[in-house]
């Protein structure tokens, strides 16, 4: 996913990031498509590790990369997402997942939601999720925690679908995730529609952080680091 400007520091829930290392250094990366927005593909490694790439191919495809290019070589019911919980709305999920954002509808979560039990993994848990692909949709059929981040925030890359006063909505597959800026502070309205990267807080506490601009651009790789999990 390409950087286009803006590197706004906002808060969804607090101080360094966990980073896991990209799909591979490798020419060839093989995955299965999870998301589609804006003409990049999200695809999801064996192992879970998400990696954006422009293209076009229905969810479920199953791809190989070779020159940043995806080439559909099958097709498949499923797939694994491995990630750190950013926020749960309603019953969906979204992750973060080597810089990357995906909203993941949680089967699950209707489930608990019934027996008035609601999904107990909160923001920073590493998740391992099993989701089924039918009919241009994905929905998790299970979710794993197997670690949490010891950081505060994490650095992930979105696309602006609005801002407000004082808020900005971002657009992640359709879902709309609004957080608050500081108090005073508008971004304007020039950046809707723009993708960006956003240093996301992981704070339960408020969804208030601060903004600052950066044009260093945004990169799919990341160093390890010792939270188990994708950024």
């Amino acid at each position: 996913m390409r950087l286009k400007r803006l590197v706004p520091v906002l808060a969804l829930g607090a101080a360094a990031a966990v980073l896991w290392p990209a799909a591979g250094s490798a020419s060839i990366f093989k995955g299965t498509v999870v998301a589609s927005q804006h003409g990049t593909l999200l695809v999801a490694s064996p192992g879970g590790t998400l990696r954006a790439v422009s293209g076009q191919a229905r969810l479920g495809s199953r791809v190989t990369l070779g020159g940043g290019r995806p080439i559909v070589v099958g097709r498949t019911n499923h797939a694994t997402i491995r990630g750190i919980v950013v926020r749960r709305i309603g019953t969906t999920l979204v992750l973060s997942s080597n810089h990357h954002l995906i909203a993941i509808p949680n089967r699950v979560g209707r489930r608990l939601a019934a027996a008035t039990q609601t999904p107990t993994s909160t923001p920073g848990t590493v998740v391992t999720t099993d989701v089924s692909i039918q009919n241009g949709t994905i929905e998790e059929d299970d979710e794993t925690e197997v670690g949490q981040v010891n950081a505060g925030t994490l650095s992930v890359q979105a696309t602006i679908k609005a801002v407000g006063p004082g808020t900005v909505t971002l657009d992640v597959q359709g879902q709309s995730v609004t957080v608050r800026l500081p108090a005073g502070l508008t971004l304007p309205a020039s950046l809707v529609n723009q993708t960006v990267t956003i240093n996301v807080s992981l704070s339960n506490d408020d969804d208030q952080g601060d903004v600052n601009d950066d044009d260093s651009g945004g990169s799919d790789n990341g160093g390890s680091g010792g939270g188990g999990g994708d950024d």
